[in-house]
């Protein structure tokens, strides 16, 4: 009997914990620099980094909400950063890994403390599309070079997935009819330079790391790794861009059609709700309002020639924490009669705000059982 009312407990305990999860995470976006002689440049005065606006677009579309990351940083601001936030997302885009101060440092950091936090048993999941995907491979690898050139520009493919990709978490839950989605058609977009290879994963041992779960080929047939998964941490790489067929119209190579869409949906969800375990946030609603996406707007750039139709960009004097401006005391003027900005308990239905009172109620019934 004290057996079965031990398990009892340990079975509701778990379901509090679970009922408890944050149904909508905040995610980093890391920032990527903007080189001087490049089309922001020549349009927009004094703008040093930026974010595609798709990829905002991404994970608000699965239910997350977006800080972006700074690059240029010290250590400590992304440490303090990663014990607030619960995902990050590494995008793709045009950069140099061997480029101080950049998206490469800044990936660096972020990808170590995510390890960091994941050894500790704080959930940090990491996704890597593109060049966010070699960036992670690269930095777990020491800094080693693994990437082949490939001709991957303009072109979307179906998936080629490996026999026993839906033994993986990435796709241990796919349904049926969106795994023929990907097989079948066009679904996935391909816009990259450098990609890698099974043969090199095999010959330098990357894949005792990270398990392969599709490959694809390129223009002239090479064949590459286009999804994977690391055997030890929640992190995610495609060389892809799910992104694109449902948020950028720039290229008539994009697939907008409803089985790309719905693919790269899939993924969005599957990453946030990855983050969703995590329970990680900010001391209080102030730091958070002050650290999210909103305090910027992004620019219409595809108009000027670029392959993004809207990007954030920030100066060096943006990349710093925004006022946030004086809550007004009158409800009907958008305040909330207290003059602060009230913190919102995002537990799924409230559930986080009852958690700690049910835990000490275990925990009370646990010892009296063994009394």
């Amino acid at each position: 009997m004290p057996k079965l009312f031990i398990s009892l407990l340990i079975s509701i305990g778990s379901l509090l914990i679970a009922s408890a999860a944050i149904s909508s995470p905040i995610i980093g976006i890391l920032t990527q620099e903007v080189y001087t002689d490049g089309l922001i440049s020549r349009h927009f005065d004094n703008k040093t980094s930026y974010i595609a606006a798709s990829y905002v677009k991404y994970l608000e579309g699965a239910g997350a909400r977006v800080v972006p990351v700074w690059i240029g940083r010290n250590r400590s601001y992304y440490e303090d950063l990663m014990y607030k936030i619960n995902g990050v997302l590494l995008p793709g885009g045009a950069t140099w890994f061997n480029q101080s101060n950049g998206y490469a440092d800044a990936g660096e950091h972020l990808v170590q403390l995510a390890m960091e936090l994941n050894d500790q048993g704080i959930f940090m999941p990491v996704w890597g599309t593109c060049l966010g995907m070699e960036l992670m491979v690269y930095k777990l690898a020491d800094g080693s070079e693994h990437r082949i050139n490939c001709q991957g520009k303009g072109i979307a493919l179906p998936m080629e997935f490996k026999e026993d990709f839906n033994k993986s978490r990435l796709f241990a839950y796919i349904s049926d009819d969106i795994v023929a989605n990907m097989v079948n058609k066009n679904v996935t977009y391909h816009w990259h330079q450098f990609c890698y290879t099974e043969k090199d994963f095999e010959r330098d041992l990357l894949n005792e790391t990270w398990r392969v779960l599709s490959l694809n080929h390129d223009w002239d047939g090479v064949e590459f790794i286009s999804t994977m998964e690391h055997k030890k941490y929640p992190f995610y790489g495609v060389q892809f861009h799910p992104e694109k067929p449902m948020y950028e119209f720039t290229k008539a190579s994009i697939p907008h059609t409803a089985a790309a869409v719905i693919s790269g949906q899939f993924f969005a969800d599957f990453f946030v709700n990855e983050a969703r375990k995590s329970n990680q946030s900010f001391a209080n609603a102030t730091e958070q309002a002050r650290a999210l996406i909103y305090n910027f707007k992004p620019e219409y750039t595809s108009i000027l020639g670029s392959s993004y139709i809207q990007q954030y960009l920030f100066t060096n004097d943006e990349m710093e924490i925004p006022d946030i401006p004086e809550i007004p005391d009158d409800p009907d003027e958008g305040g909330n009669g207290n003059g602060y900005i009230p913190i919102i308990v995002d537990g799924g239905g409230g559930s986080s705000s009852i958690l700690p009172l049910f835990s000490g109620l275990l925990l009370t019934l646990l010892i009296l059982s063994n009394n």
